[in-house]
């Protein structure tokens, strides 16, 4: 039974934290942000907690998630892994956005059996009771007592980071195997024995395939160091130890490396600017760092700014800390307690401290997101102290006690410095708490854990339940007449760009931030939209958009149009404008068909079908393309440029094209040319798009700045283009080749 009660407690927390779920089928999709940028009324805040917290904005949740996992559970429901999102940017490969990760085995299995919803919201209930078990498992193979491991996990399934980023499944990955990772490097070089080093690379591999792959590289380069503090400590393991880690890197990167390869082929196909929110993260580099006290402080210091809540948020209640700083001074004597105190003040200081930020920001793939990411480091370290400082307390009650007086007694006496910064009610509560417990320690030590317990869950609980709020998802189903109206007019695919709109926005200014959103959210309700926001956008689709002098910001994820009316976004299938304004002459190209107050529908009068026949096609580089494509001798209905290669045989004629199959990662077109053609479809071009004429392979040429277009003979024919990414198709193969060959191996006990 004694046995049984951590994870009784991790299961209780788990109910409390997903009952709504669990018994309402609500979501952890932030429809907040949804229903705000759709001028919905906010719901009103209820109880305590939730008035007296910051506001959460987690977009990435509501205007992405949501369509990516339909496109993927609809594939997976039909047989097939999916990898396209024609919804945003003319197309682009799901695997871009971060947050999916397409190849992590529970997505796959989840996705493939549940509706997308229930499969997200289930998967995240998982993984959070499966974290607490997984951070006591470790600290009970590091020699961690039962309640000291116990209070590890509780803390790593609540701490701040963790929170405030958990609905977004960030770091599912991470939250479960960083821990069994570390755990099999930890037992197979203190037992010097290859299986639990190949099992924990195999957990590793597991972090990178569902994880942030910036969370992940953090974490594989802390385990890396782990690896070589123990090979130089120990000079009669060192030949093990550089074995043994050799054996433990190849696994995680061998089985991870469907991930590894699709996000390589992001960064090198996509556009991001590394370290251009640096400027926003430490806008005022002198008091950034005192929010440092929000470790223990979090429910009253808290910086203001929403974006700075959202990375440098590393709450872990003030007895959390007290345990940590416990632990890291009582244990500095031991290597390991010294590894993790150094571990946890150097990326404290990165995240924290300006200069030492934009030296991370010069090392290339650690500069591809903010240094502020290692905070999530830091919380790991953070939980394994906490465990630390528990049982200094069992050993030595003095000294231990000593400590953690001091360190209560110092946020007590910070909490009126914070308070005009927030109610600093549920502050001085858990700190009584803490206090209580401590007092316990000493007159009744059977009910200290139980105190640590209520303390720790007092603090971070509510936290967690504000920051992930559940909610009807009733606003995913709605209709809305002006894209009904936009549905009954077309007969073939069709796009639209964004509703120029948030709440509160001036109607009569143009706002890009809020197109970009409406991009987004056109896209959710099922128009394909020709720009929008995601985390890393297709690198000519970006060359697109610039030439259309278009709005490229925040750090290249979001692209908008400037003028929906230029004639360069013809090319892109644009056919209709939602806005909440008119607009004036410059876009003489759009005509107001109809209005939905506070919305107006705007047809464009020039536009190009999403696929046609050209039979004329003009060679020019980059830059001159846009100029042949405006000029007024130019016929965009009959004529192509093409970037680069011989041009392909064409003779007039034109024809007919018809679509017969339309998915995300697949299209068949029915194609009848009276000569020698070319088809051009307004999809992004992408490396991975295949095609077919007849059955027979024919190479994808690069039409019109971004778009796709393939040569066809006179005729009829039937032109196949399908998705299939050497990157992902490879990455695959490798994972799951490591995966059966280590799991063998381990199985077959006299080979490791």
């Amino acid at each position: 039974m004694r046995r049984a009660l951590p994870f009784l407690l991790y299961g209780a927390v788990t109910l409390a934290c997903f009952h709504k779920f669990i018994f309402f089928g609500w979501t952890l999709y932030d429809v907040r942000v949804l229903e705000a940028h759709l001028g919905l009324p906010a719901p009103e805040k209820t109880g305590w907690f939730e008035s007296h917290r910051p506001p959460a904005d987690r977009g990435d949740t509501v205007l992405s998630l949501p369509l990516l996992h339909r496109l993927y559970g609809e594939g997976l429901h039909h047989g097939e892994l999916r990898l396209w999102n024609p919804y945003l940017f003319c197309g682009y490969p799901i695997y871009n956005n971060l947050l999916l990760h397409p190849f992590y085995p529970p997505n796959l299995v989840l996705h493939a059996l549940l509706p997308p919803r229930t499969a997200s919201d289930l998967n995240l209930l998982i993984h959070f009771f499966f974290s607490g078990a997984s951070m006591y498992a470790l600290l009970r193979g590091s020699s961690r007592g039962h309640v000291a491991a116990t209070v590890g996990g509780l803390l790593w399934m609540l701490i701040g980071y963790n929170t405030f980023w958990f609905s977004t499944g960030t770091f599912m990955g991470a939250s479960v195997f960083a821990p069994l990772a570390l755990l099999g490097l930890r037992r197979g070089l203190e037992t010097r024995s290859l299986k639990p080093l190949a099992l924990g690379g195999l957990a590793m591999g597991m972090v990178i395939l569902g994880s942030h792959g910036q969370h992940a590289l953090h974490l594989l380069i802390v385990l890396s160091l782990w690896l070589l503090v123990s090979g130089v400590a120990d000079r009669d393991s060192r030949w093990f130890a550089a074995k043994g880690g050799g054996l433990f890197i190849g696994c995680a990167l061998g089985s991870g490396m469907a991930a590894i390869l699709t996000q390589l082929d992001s960064v090198t196909h996509g556009f991001r600017v590394p370290g251009d929110d640096l400027r926003l993260h430490y806008a005022d580099p002198w008091v950034l760092p005192t929010y440092i006290a929000n470790v223990a402080l979090g429910k009253i210091c808290y910086a203001p700014d929403g974006l700075l809540r959202s990375e440098f948020t590393i709450y872990a209640g003030v007895a959390g800390t007290a345990l940590a700083l416990a632990g890291a001074i009582r244990g500095f004597g031991q290597r390991w307690i010294r590894f993790l105190t150094i571990l946890a003040a150097v990326t404290l200081l990165v995240a924290f401290v300006k200069p030492l930020a934009q030296t991370v920001l010069a090392i290339p793939f650690l500069n591809l997101s903010m240094p502020a990411r290692w905070v999530y480091v830091f919380g790991f370290c953070l939980t394994m102290l906490a465990a630390a400082g528990v049982d200094a307390l069992a050993d030595d009650r003095v000294r231990t006690s000593r400590i953690l007086v001091a360190v209560v007694g110092l946020c007590l006496v910070s909490i009126p410095f914070y308070a005009r910064r927030g109610a600093p009610v549920e502050t001085l509560i858990g700190a009584g708490l803490a206090v209580g417990w401590l007092a316990s320690a000493w007159r009744a030590p059977r009910v200290a854990p139980l105190l640590a317990v209520a303390a720790i869950s007092f603090e971070l609980i509510p936290n967690f339940v504000c920051f992930n709020v559940h909610a009807d998802p009733a606003v995913f189903d709605r209709t809305f007449p002006v894209i009904e109206e936009m549905r009954a007019r077309e007969k073939e695919p069709w796009r639209a760009t964004g509703i120029l709109r948030v709440a509160g926005a001036d109607r009569g200014a143009y706002n890009p931030w809020a197109s970009a959103v409406g991009s987004n959210i056109l896209a959710l309700y099922g128009v394909e939209a020709v720009m929008g926001y995601e985390s890393i956008a297709p690198l000519s689709t970006v060359v697109y958009c610039t030439r259309m002098n278009g709005d490229i910001y925040g750090s290249g994820r979001v692209l908008e149009l400037r003028d929906p009316g230029d004639p360069l976004t013809a090319f892109g299938n644009l056919n209709y404008v939602v806005s909440p304004f008119p607009f004036g002459p410059e876009a003489s190209a759009l005509q107001a068909i109809g209005s939905w107050p506070p919305l107006t529908l705007y047809l464009r009068s020039s536009r190009l079908p999403r696929a046609y026949l050209a039979d004329r096609a003009v060679q020019a580089d980059l830059d001159s393309t846009a100029g042949i494509l405006t000029a007024k001798d130019f016929d965009p209905a009959t004529s192509v440029v093409l970037e680069s290669g011989p041009l392909p045989r064409t003779s007039p004629g034109g024809g007919t094209v018809r679509w017969v199959v339309r998915t995300s990662d697949r299209l068949e077109l029915a194609v009848a040319s009276k000569g020698d053609s070319i088809l051009v479809v307004s999809d992004t071009d992408y490396p991975g798009w295949e095609a077919s004429v007849d059955g027979v392979e024919t190479p994808i040429l690069r039409a019109n700045l971004t778009f796709r277009a393939v040569a066809v003979p006179a005729g009829p024919h039937t032109v196949i283009m399908r998705f299939r990414p050497p990157s992902a198709r490879h990455g695959l193969i490798l994972s799951a080749l490591t995966l059966v060959a280590v799991l063998g191996a381990c199985a077959w006990r006299k080979t490791i």
